[in-house]
């Protein structure tokens, strides 16, 4: 009890009108079979953490150890050795969780979550769901773990929410103060004032920032432009995929069209 093993799958949702491709970050406990997803734009370390965290605090505690593959989304495998990306190492220092890798290749060393990715996709996303936001989504989405949770274990034939609280009662405590999930990172604006992310995604600052170093607090879900004071400047939705993407805030623009009532 108490440990769990994390990894992603992935399904199409309507937001709003338009069906996307997304990802769904899944935490399983194999002493019971219950488990938990979240819905995210991509696998980054931002949105392991963030999904994690969500998790964490709807449970009321931390797992043990968590397995996860290939270090996806939280770091990246040298030779034989794992990398953690800062922003998990800092998060696993906070809640103070060990961690564990799978070998290249061996999916079966996980293979509990394997289950568990294939079965909420059947039983949650079928049929597609539709949302407007995805964090509302996200708070309503671990509710409905509980559906499968009152089924009987398929091996120890108790039900799954029974088992669970030995899982529960295992949990490290919380700490007294949740981890904030973002990294900030420096960029330098182009000719537009727009930074560049990821090499495609265009994420607009304001005019007077051309040719300057802006500085943007990254998050799971969308991305902070900041003032020189640490204010924010404009909050932008995060882009994820391979297509490009270009963003723009019309109300950083208003200083200037102030000032050149022709442009306009």
């Amino acid at each position: 009890p108490g440990y769990a093993q994390v990894d992603f799958g992935e399904a199409d949702f309507y937001e709003d009108d338009h069906c996307v491709r997304r990802k769904y970050l899944t935490m399983s406990f194999p002493f019971s079979n219950d488990g938990y997803s979240q819905v995210f734009g991509g696998e980054t370390a931002e949105c392991v953490c963030q999904g994690l965290k969500d998790i964490f605090e709807y449970i009321g505690g931390v797992p043990v150890e968590l397995v996860f593959d290939n270090a996806t989304g939280v770091g990246k495998r040298i030779r034989d050795r794992i990398v953690e990306t800062d922003l998990f190492s800092e998060f696993r220092a906070h809640y103070g969780f060990r961690v564990r890798f799978c070998n290249p290749r061996s999916g079966w060393e996980k293979g509990n979550v394997e289950n568990k990715v294939g079965t909420v996709r059947r039983n949650l996303f079928v049929p597609i769901p539709r949302y407007h936001d995805v964090i509302e989504y996200n708070k309503g989405l671990l509710d409905g773990h509980l559906r499968k949770a009152s089924e009987p274990h398929y091996k120890k034939q108790l039900p799954i929410s029974e088992l669970f609280e030995e899982d529960r009662k295992a949990l490290l405590c919380l700490p007294e103060k949740a981890f904030v999930v973002r990294r900030y990172e420096w960029y330098k604006a182009d000719g537009y004032g727009k930074i560049c992310m990821d090499g495609k995604h265009f994420y607009s600052t304001r005019p007077g920032n051309r040719k300057k170093k802006v500085l943007a607090a990254i998050y799971a879900h969308y991305i902070d432009i900041l003032k020189p004071d640490g204010s924010i400047l404009v909050r932008h939705k995060r882009q994820y995929g391979d297509e490009r993407t270009d963003l723009s805030d019309n109300s950083t623009m208003l200083d200037v069209l102030c000032r050149n009532a022709g442009a306009w």
